[in-house]
């Protein structure tokens, strides 16, 4: 055998060798993500977020109140999906996020340390951890299981909670039946309000939707980790009754005990019980859905209630119909909610009849959503960032009032053009006495505004969407006298965006 075949049946054997030395399931890496860029033109938006007292948002009460200043800016935001994937049946699943407006900051100028980077010179520090959770398979089962930080929405249409939290979840099936639970954990308050960026009068600590209950706090502080929590616990099934109708049912349990802080004031915890159904079926061309879920309770409050104690009873509910069919070249939609308010939500109106809804810490960003409305200025948009997350109903509790808004749509597909239209109402569910606007009277009207929006887009590339949309939103009677010059300006935003998703 000559030298050369000696090296390559030596060369041979080696390659073999190390084939052999890899392990028979190798780790597979995917990467996914999307970046979306947009210029945005407005009244309304004004690069904050939250429930937006209309006339007197940030750029309104610079220029006195009753007409906003026209805003334009530039926003982006990259998301980056990172899985490691063992197999089909366990994977760690991580994805990332950065948001940052032209302009900004740059070179952690401020202190702050996500939502810029957008200034001169850049180089910011802007990382934001949106998941980390192990997603797999229990051997010989169908159950799976996340655990870890993870996105999670309601069978409500994200009207309770629709975020990202920590916690653990399972879903399974059998025959027809599939079920879901889990339990996550909302804060743990191992130190201080004002410590962790709160004041104490912030009212969290008592129940993160509702206002003027809780008094003055000193602040919480927990000796021990996992003393002083709020936590969320899940429980459902749906039954395929047939391949066209499937009806569900869940058990929903919100609990707190963060008011516990001062003990010895016999504050007591807050607690809301869920119970709801829903069914998704078909009606000739038409697809047909809703719900129907009932909260019962206590809500926690900081003062004596005269022969009651540190509580108020809880009773509530929330309803929703829609549905959707072809029509001519496109398909039509609609969609009503109800969310049940109160007339007096302070701790002298007794019992409580507002529907409670999920915020996250600080009573600033609202856990909860109702993006099937396509909504851009009355309810939250999808598509927002923390930049343009501002609605004229942020949070569907909306300050103890309630809301009932409906919303007709038509999507249309051009080949690679879309055109997509909604026209909706909202209005307060109840007035209440205690969140009246400026000037407002309880004969007020209760019509909050009427919207109108519509997106046209197009297809650059199979990845790569181009799109313009715009809103006007024609506020109600809701307004009057919201300031000193009565009405405010109807709002209105335009938004041109880049979309890329790999």
């Amino acid at each position: 055998m000559s030298i050369s075949r000696q090296l390559l049946v030596f060369a041979a054997a080696g390659a073999l060798t190390a084939a052999t030395a890899v392990p028979a399931m190798a780790l597979e890496n995917e990467f996914h993500g999307m970046f979306r860029v947009r210029s945005i033109l407005s009244n309304f938006d004004d690069s904050t977020l939250g429930q937006a007292p209309i006339g007197l948002t940030t750029q309104g009460a610079t220029n006195g109140g009753k007409t906003p200043s026209t805003a334009f800016y530039f926003e982006q935001r990259a998301r980056l999906a990172y899985t490691a994937k063992a197999n089909e049946d366990l994977k760690l699943v991580t994805q990332f996020e950065f948001d940052s407006r032209f302009g900004d900051t740059a070179y952690n100028q401020g202190g702050t340390t996500r939502n810029n980077g957008g200034g001169i010179g850049a180089d910011q520090t802007n990382l934001e951890t949106k998941n980390i959770y192990l997603d797999f398979r229990i051997p010989k089962t169908e159950v799976k299981v996340k655990a870890g930080i993870q996105g999670f929405t309601d069978n409500y249409k994200g009207i309770i909670f629709n975020n990202d939290a920590a916690g653990i979840t399972a879903t399974g099936k059998c025959g027809n039946v599939s079920w879901q639970g889990g339990y996550f954990r909302f804060d743990d308050a191992v130190s201080s309000l004002t410590t962790n960026g709160e004041t104490a009068t912030s009212g969290w600590a008592a129940w993160p939707s509702v206002t003027g209950t809780t008094g003055t706090q000193t602040g919480v502080t927990n000796p021990t980790v996992g003393r002083d929590t709020r936590d969320f616990a899940t429980l459902g099934a749906k039954y395929s009754i047939t391949k066209d109708l499937v009806v569900g049912a869940d058990y929903y349990l919100l609990y707190s005990d963060l008011l516990r802080g001062t003990p010895a004031l016999g504050q007591e915890a807050s607690y809301v019980n869920m119970i709801g159904l829903t069914a998704e079926g078909k009606i000739g061309p038409a697809t047909v859905n809703g719900f129907a879920i009932y909260q019962a309770g206590q809500l926690a409050t900081a003062n004596q209630i005269a022969g009651v104690g540190r509580h108020q009873g809880l009773s509530a509910f929330a309803a929703n119909l829609a549905g959707k069919m072809p029509l001519g070249p496109g398909t039509a939609h609609a969609t009503v909610l109800y969310v049940s308010g109160d007339s007096d939500t302070s701790t002298a109106g007794g019992d409580r009849n507002d529907f409670q809804t999920v915020m996250e810490r600080g009573q600033t960003t609202a856990a909860n959503s109702f993006y099937e409305s396509n909504s851009m200025l009355l309810l939250r948009n999808v598509y927002s960032t923390n930049q343009t997350d501002l609605a004229a109903v942020y949070d569907l509790n909306n300050n103890g009032r309630g809301v009932i808004t409906g919303w007709l749509g038509y999507d249309l597909p051009m080949g690679k053009a879309f055109l997509n239209a909604n026209l909706g109402v909202a209005a307060v569910a109840k007035n209440n006495a205690a969140n009246l606007l400026n000037g407002r009277t309880n004969g007020a009207s209760d019509i909050i505004g009427t919207e109108i929006n519509a997106e046209l887009g197009y297809k650059l590339y199979d990845n790569l969407t181009a799109s313009f949309s715009a809103a006007y939103l024609v506020l109600g009677d809701f307004y009057s006298n919201a300031t000193a010059n009565g009405i405010p300006d109807n709002p209105y935003t335009t938004r041109l965006s880049l979309n890329y998703t790999f």
